[in-house]
């Protein structure tokens, strides 16, 4: 797809596009989990990461999948590093993830995977539905096994966005150690309340 084939997210055939890219990411999110239960090598990697970022923001970024260039962004309080440091920051939040998956519990590494997306913002666009997306994966995938529910928490999350999620992201942001590292308390607890949400949602 060429740089310049976008259109608005904000436009009515933006939020359509919105809408079926989110069911094509979850799709994708499914089908990964699928492939890496029969041990075939998929790995939590720069390019699944851009993968889940491009099935997002399709025709709604100027650059869907790649990590932003010569684009810096700030998200409220929060200013994500200059995009020429976004590839180390990146190597860095992987190499903490994938050193940790042994030894934290599934909702930990899902909460490190949601902040870590978010505190480095690497996309021009769509970093929190990658971020989330992320998340899910990390957890279903740390489990070994699809949560169970008709409305994914991925989805509650967004509801929570403008209240407890954001103020617990800054927080976070704000508690920023050198080498990608923060404190996971308050997102563990609030990932526990939504994958709790989600389980409520599904037929017994």
């Amino acid at each position: 797809m060429g740089v310049g084939l976008f259109i608005e997210p904000e436009s009515e055939p933006g939020a359509f596009v919105s809408k079926q890219n989110r069911a094509r990411q979850f799709d994708f999110l499914h089908t990964s989990w699928v492939i890496a239960t029969y041990g075939v090598g998929l790995q939590i990697d720069h390019e699944f990461v851009c993968e889940l970022n491009r099935y997002a923001t399709h025709y709604i970024s100027p650059q869907p999948g790649q990590y932003r260039r010569h684009y810096n962004v700030r998200v409220g309080e929060h200013r994500p590093s200059e995009w020429y440091l976004v590839y180390e920051e990146m190597d860095q939040f992987l190499e903490v993830l994938n050193s940790n998956w042994g030894k934290w519990d599934a909702v930990m590494l899902a909460a490190y995977a949601l902040w870590g997306v978010c505190n480095i913002h690497p996309f021009a666009d769509g970093n929190g539905r990658a971020a989330r997306a992320l998340c899910y994966f990390v957890f279903c995938r740390k489990q070994g096994a699809w949560l169970r529910g008709r409305v994914a928490f991925i989805e509650l999350i967004k509801e929570h966005r403008d209240n407890d999620y954001c103020a617990i992201l800054q927080r976070m942001h704000d508690a920023k150690t050198d080498g990608m590292l923060t404190n996971l308390d308050e997102m563990t607890a609030f990932l526990n309340e939504m994958i709790l949400a989600q389980l409520a949602t599904a037929d017994s």
